[in-house]
Parts: C-alpha cells; structure tokens; sequence
C-alpha cells in the first residue's frame, strides 16, 4: 500500500478531476489472530487524537463475502470529499508516529492484492448509514457511452421508484484496473434484503429494461459482494457522502 501511495502523490492531479473519490485496498488475512490484530490497529488509529485532527473522510473495513477469482479476504475503502484530501490524509498518515504504527501491525499481518482508485459520479434511490452490505458490479464502458449510462441509471431510478428498497450509485474507474472502467454499487441493510430483491429482480420490468439498455452501452467484467465489519464515519457519514 505504501508504496502504491508514493507513487500516486506525483500524479493524482494529472488523471481525476476534482470531486469525491473512494480508494480501496484489497488485501488477505490468513489467520483469524491476523485479522484481530488489524482490527485492533485500526480501532487505535482512527480513535486518536490524529485521525480526529486529520482525517475528512469515512473509513470503511470490508470483508469479502464473494470476490470471484481474487484471493483478497478484506478491504479497506475511503471515502472522501475530494482527491486533495485523500492526498493530504494519506501524506500525513505516513510522516506520523499513528500511522507508522498501523502500517507496522497491517504489513506484519496481511498481503496487498490488489488497489483502486474510484471517482464517484452519482448516487440513486435512497442513501442510508444502516447500508452495511455491498454489491459491486465491475463494468467496461467507452469514453462515448458513459452518458448513455448514465442515462439509463437516471431511467432505471425512475422505474424502480417505490420498489426497490436500497440505493445505487455509479462511479468511474480512476487507477488500478485496466479492464474495468466503471463500477455500479448496490448497498442493502441485509443479506436477506437482498436477497429479497433479487427474487423479484427477474420479472421487474424497469430492471429488465436496464439490463437490456446496458447490455448495448457496456459489458459486465465480475460481481463483488462484500460487508462493513468496521465503519469509522465520525467526520463523513455514507450518506453525507452519496447526498454531497
């Protein structure tokens, strides 16, 4: 991760746009005590006096529930008003006593898989904080047909209106993939909430317009399915950022 962030302070500005981002850095825990230990660190971390003074965003420990054939077991995700304070987060996080001390427990206790960067776009349906389970829907769309989208997101929003239970948000990919150029992110209260939305999704028929307009305008590359275990949001909640 360390050296991920190194590399990204000399080029952020070049590639995104100002706006909110979300990073992810997906790593594998092999033992339980391992994964214990993370927590620990991170609880540490962002109960500090540091983390209060220094950090803007929301930080969020995923665990995977289903990753196809990636062999990450846990995520970290930050969410953050803009792309200079994830710079600056992560900037000040390396140079201080705190964060040499998480990166001392992570690195001890888990193996870097894989990272990303993500631009948010749009948010649908209705954010809530009590959304602690994730659906992410990798795509791959051309420069062209990202309006036609986003269109299509904005329709769907439209005929699902008093159905769908949850919210969905569109985001682009900024680093960290070369085959995924977008992501469409489903959060639910509940496995079984989702589960429920899923039996129905079939004979929707606002859902099946969508799928049949986006099967023209984009293709899907893989499906995550992830929870929060941890969620630090004392300076930004998930809804203050998908209502920003």
């Amino acid at each position: 991760m360390k050296k991920l962030i190194i590399t990204l302070l000399t080029i952020f500005t070049t590639f995104i746009s100002a706006g909110q981002i979300w990073t992810q850095y997906d790593f594998r825990v092999d033992t339980s005590e391992a994964g214990a230990a993370i927590v620990a660190a991170s609880d540490e971390l962002m109960a500090s006096s540091f983390a209060k003074r220094n950090f803007k965003g929301s930080s969020h420990l995923d665990v995977y529930i289903s990753n196809g054939s990636s062999t990450a077991t846990h995520s970290f995700a930050l969410l953050q008003p803009s792309l200079a304070a994830h710079q600056e987060w992560m900037t000040v996080l390396q140079n201080s006593r705190e964060g040499q001390k998480f990166f001392s427990v992570f690195n001890a206790n888990s193996t870097p898989v894989s990272e990303r960067i993500n631009s948010f776009m749009q948010s649908y349906g209705t954010p809530s904080n009590e959304h602690t389970v994730w659906l992410i829907h990798e795509l791959k769309i051309k420069p062209s047909d990202v309006s036609k989208v986003a269109k299509a997101f904005a329709q769907v929003e439209k005929d699902i209106e008093g159905q769908f239970p949850s919210q969905f948000g569109l985001s682009a990919v900024a680093f960290g993939q070369d085959d995924v150029t977008h992501l469409l992110t489903v959060g639910y209260k509940s496995i079984e909430e989702l589960e429920s939305w899923e039996d129905q999704a079939g004979s929707n028929g606002g859902v099946q317009k969508f799928l049949k307009s986006m099967d023209k305008i984009a293709e899907w590359k893989g499906n995550d399915l992830l929870f929060n275990a941890k969620v630090y949001d004392s300076a930004l909640t998930i809804e203050e950022f998908l209502n920003n």
